[in-house]
């Protein structure tokens, strides 16, 4: 009993000193992750450039969100790439980005768009998808691979005379090529060595070309952070971009621009660290229910209001890196509604062009 009376009393003195009572602790701060954008103003013009596809087949109008202003094209289409590149002329783009996997297709529509350029301002750069290059974790895209050699083949002995053309944008004087994707699958981790790549790409261009290259890795998810990926495959290029936001839940919808302006600043301030550029990438809009009857992405943008397009746009201007890129997703992806082209439902009253002259707006200035 005296034991139990010292045990006791040993443990009244500790609830003195440290209080029996429940600890209360505050609610969150809300305002540290839901908050509203503020308008923000450029020192001086964003650099911007729009994925391209290329439609070989007609823009479907059973999958398509929105209809298209031309009708539902396909890219070959008598004036369609003349209206195009009008139109990106009036969008303020500095470039398209064409996806090259090595098919016909790919280097009929880099001919097609060169050869109906004539003096508009808008020019292309290509992104280089390491797709048909068949990489395993057996057989690596690494200097020295038999992979490795096409790849530097496909440069020397297809795609050098597309950098160096005058219809190919530079950067600072470099052509600016991007390598995709760089999020490799979790069964193929070992496939890509990007910091051997992309430092004997610009090692042969610049001895076959006599040119330096900018290299841009292209991740094409987007919300999960930079520290989740190994270092080649986000300090191996001289910036990155995340192609893809799509909203897979509530919580992302609700405070999607806040939580997004996180993460991009997350991004953003990482990759500074090692002199790598973040490249924000915005959506004009989305919607992809037309497209897949089961999404559960939530949408926005569906009636052609532009409201959350600027915001989206006040985002990437907070967080736009050294160089000023900011890319847009898409210029024509009927299929997910992020079309910057004009569509019927962009239209206000009777102005095809207002997306186009917003995007201007918001970044040209």
């Amino acid at each position: 009993m005296k034991t139990k009376a010292i045990i006791l009393s040993a443990l009244a003195a500790l609830c003195a000193l440290v209080s029996c009572e429940k600890q209360e602790y505050p609610a969150p701060d809300k305002s540290k992750y839901v908050y509203d954008i503020p308008e923000t103003t450029l020192e001086k013009p964003a650099v911007l450039g729009a994925y391209y596809l290329n439609f070989t087949s007609a823009v479907s109008s059973s999958k398509s969100a929105e209809t298209p202003y031309l009708g539902f094209y396909k890219t070959v289409d008598y004036g369609v790439m003349e209206q195009h590149i009008a139109w990106a002329d009036k969008a303020g783009l500095d470039f398209f980005i064409f996806d090259w996997n090595a098919s016909a297709s790919d280097n009929a529509l880099i001919d097609a768009f060169t050869a109906k350029r004539g003096d508009a301002s808008v020019k292309y750069i290509l992104c280089y998808n390491v797709k048909h290059l068949n990489v395993t974790n057996e057989r690596p895209l690494k200097k020295g691979s038999e992979a490795h050699r096409q790849f530097i083949a496909d440069f020397v002995d297809v795609l050098g005379d597309y950098l160096t053309s005058d219809a190919y944008y530079r950067l600072d004087g470099k052509p600016v090529i991007m390598l995709t994707a760089t999020n490799l699958s979790s069964d193929a981790l070992l496939s890509v060595d990007f910091t051997s790549t992309v430092q004997s790409l610009k090692e042969d261009v610049q001895s076959f070309f006599g040119v330096d290259v900018f290299v841009i890795g292209q991740n094409t998810t987007g919300w999960v952070a930079p520290v989740n990926y190994a270092e080649h495959q986000v300090y191996s290029f001289d910036a990155v971009v995340l192609k893809d936001w799509k909203t897979r839940s509530y919580d992302l919808f609700y405070s999607f621009f806040s939580f997004l302006d996180i993460n991009w600043n997350n991004w953003k301030t990482t990759l500074a660290k090692r002199s790598v550029d973040f490249i924000p990438c915005v959506y004009p809009s989305y919607n992809d229910r037309k497209n897949s009857s089961g999404s559960y992405y939530y949408t926005f943008g569906n009636e052609g209001t532009d409201t959350d397009y600027i915001t989206f746009c006040n985002v990437a201007k907070r967080n736009i890196g050294p160089h000023n890129l900011v890319f847009i997703n898409s210029w024509n992806d009927w299929n997910y509604g992020t079309n910057l082209e004009p569509s019927d439902e962009k239209t206000q009253g009777t102005d095809a062009e207002h997306f186009l002259d917003v995007t201007r707006t918001q970044f040209r200035k």
